[in-house]
């Protein structure tokens, strides 16, 4: 059983550490055709105010996008503070995936549960104002690997944990009838 506790944790750690990872991976992938434009005319597509050009704008992480809207949102929505909620929306997912990492290693899978479900949550409102807004999916930008990876990430990790949690009660049986 230990063994198998072992594997269980293995997993927990490498779904959440992916989950973790992918604020910093494409997010949003351009679609060939503006992937053209972007960089046949990167100079053109040039955002400044955040130092990335038409190259830069192919692969946008969760990151980059909260970069963007915190620092362009006066121009993008006419208020400033729009640009927060996209911060705060990242940094959400980075915190509570980091806090499913952490108790991974401790192997404490309800509270795995718990921030697997709290980042998911997080990261399904994000990927909704994305898809409602119309940024992506859209005619220029389709989900990039970030999208899947954290979804099959964190899928995998609350079955896992469920798992992890059906071992651990089954171990504390074992041990109270040996016990007996």
């Amino acid at each position: 059983m230990r063994k198998t506790i072992s594997i269980s944790m293995a997993i927990a750690l490498i779904c959440s550490l992916l989950m973790t990872i992918t604020i910093f991976l494409p997010y949003a992938t351009a679609t060939e055709e503006h992937s053209e434009r972007l960089k046949s005319n990167s100079s053109f597509y040039s955002l400044e105010d955040v130092n990335m050009d038409g190259n830069d704008l192919v692969n946008i992480s969760m990151t980059d996008y909260a970069k963007i809207y915190s620092t362009m949102s006066q121009k993008m929505f006419g208020n400033s503070s729009a640009g927060v909620m996209y911060v705060v929306l990242v940094v959400l997912i980075a915190i509570f995936s980091a806090i499913a990492l952490l108790f991974s290693i401790l192997k404490k899978p309800i509270a795995i549960i718990i921030f697997d479900i709290l980042a998911f949550l997080t990261f399904y409102i994000q990927n909704w104002d994305y898809t409602d807004r119309g940024i992506i999916p859209s005619s220029n930008y389709d989900w990039g690997i970030a999208y899947y990876i954290f979804i099959v990430a964190a899928v995998a990790l609350l079955a896992n944990s469920v798992w992890m949690l059906i071992i651990k009660i089954k171990n504390k049986k074992s041990a109270i009838a040996f016990n007996m």
